[in-house]
């Protein structure tokens, strides 16, 4: 099997005018105009002295003695995080507990504690819907996708939150849970425990003896070492044209999307374009000298986000990718998370991201370059459906390999 995995090369814009021209991201030399609006500078008279007072006269006055002046504290830090983040998205600043953060590391890495399953909450039948069993997880042989959860530990999940119901599942390493659930007509109990769990987030499936659907869920840590062995297995196949299915994908780990890309691109391509505080531009150039060379088309909706839409527009600017199905959701910045001296973390956003071809999709998305809307509930059901079985249902699916095979 052939690997072929090469290091990206980061450059600043000081010394990227030696290999490319790299004119400003906004396409112009002027001020760097805000992705989103935020009121950059506000009259507060005596600031520091104002907030002391004003947390003084919560503490003495507010209607319960309950409120300590830690949560005050903490309520400040939040509300500095969503007054500098985009009103729609206000997760993309956030301060977490170290126990808290350990759990974001967890689903970062693609290895996690679970119970081996994916499912939507519905709230209005108080039910855990399941969509997904992963293969050789605690819940493998005993739930099935469609399957109703209605209780957790014998606590029913109607009128419960979306947070509740998660705090009602999670369990460290070894810890059971009991699930109450609905099977077509049955009502049954089942027990199952809390393991490490390596999610499945690439998977290649050929289609025919060319085309192979390449389905990648989540840019998890050491991705795009698993890409490059599929890749390199497809290739031996003779496989030469892909659809790369990343619909519901909510990005994940920053360089891991920039390597992906990189494996599709020769070297000198730019993969991706970012600014830091109005001025500092800085390109990320691909140094791969032997590029795989599939013909893709990629699938994307209003979930595909973030990572996932570096690498979209990264093959499609660089001419190696078409896009099929709806809009995507629009975050085209990063993030960086700090740690403070208390050991908690402290995440916001510090740079803007570009396309190649100087775009930013920060609030708009990425544009398909064929439309095809499908519904959640309909990709929902498909997913449970042999890859083959698609093809014949999955609307984005048929028009992809159309286009590749014209």
């Amino acid at each position: 099997m052939t690997i072929r995995k090469r290091p990206l090369v980061f450059l600043a814009a000081a010394t990227i005018a030696l290999l490319i021209a790299c004119p400003s991201p906004a396409g112009t030399d002027s001020a760097f105009e805000p992705l989103f609006p935020i009121e950059l500078k506000h009259d507060f008279p005596q600031a520091q002295k104002t907030f002391q007072e004003a947390k003084k006269l919560i503490l003495d006055n507010y209607y319960t003695a309950g409120i300590s002046e830690d949560a005050l504290y903490w309520a400040a830090v939040q509300g500095m995080l969503r007054y500098i983040s985009p009103p729609k998205n206000p997760d993309l600043a956030k301060i977490w507990t170290a126990e808290q953060y350990e759990h974001i590391l967890e689903s970062l890495t693609g290895v996690q504690v679970s119970l081996g399953f994916q499912s939507t909450f519905n709230p209005r039948e108080g039910s855990l819907d399941v969509e997904e069993v992963s293969p050789g997880s605690p819940a493998a042989d005993i739930l099935q996708p469609l399957d109703r959860i209605l209780r957790i530990n014998k606590t029913p999940l109607k009128g419960k939150s979306v947070a509740e119901v998660k705090a009602l599942l999670a369990g460290d390493e070894g810890d059971q849970v009991e699930l109450t659930v609905n099977r077509d007509i049955k009502i049954f109990n089942v027990t199952l425990t809390h393991e490490k769990v390596e999610a499945e987030n690439v998977k290649a499936t050929p289609l025919d003896n060319s085309v192979a659907l390449l389905e990648i869920k989540r840019f998890s840590a050491g991705l795009s070492d698993k890409l490059a062995q599929e890749l390199g297995a497809l290739e031996e196949q003779g496989i030469t044209r892909l659809i790369i299915d990343m619909r519901d994908n909510p990005g994940g780990v920053f360089m891991q999307a920039l390597a992906c890309a990189e494996l599709f691109l020769p070297e000198k391509s730019v993969v991706l374009r970012t600014l830091k505080r109005d001025t500092q531009k800085a390109n990320y150039i691909s140094n791969n000298k032997n590029p795989f060379n599939f013909e893709c088309i990629i699938l994307v909706n209003h979930r595909t986000a973030s990572s996932a839409e570096i690498l979209a527009a990264s093959l499609r600017d660089n001419g190696r990718a078409v896009i099929v199905g709806t809009r995507t959701y629009g975050k085209g910045v990063f993030e960086k998370t700090f740690t403070l001296e208390n050991g908690c973390r402290l995440k916001f956003i510090t740079g803007a991201m570009y396309s190649p071809g100087m775009q930013s999709w920060q609030g708009r998305g990425l544009a398909p370059d064929f439309l095809v809307e499908q519904d959640e509930k309909t990709l929902a059901a498909l997913r449970k459906l042999p890859p083959v079985q698609r093809m014949k249902k999955d609307v984005a699916l048929i028009t992809a390999h159309k286009l590749l095979l014209r």
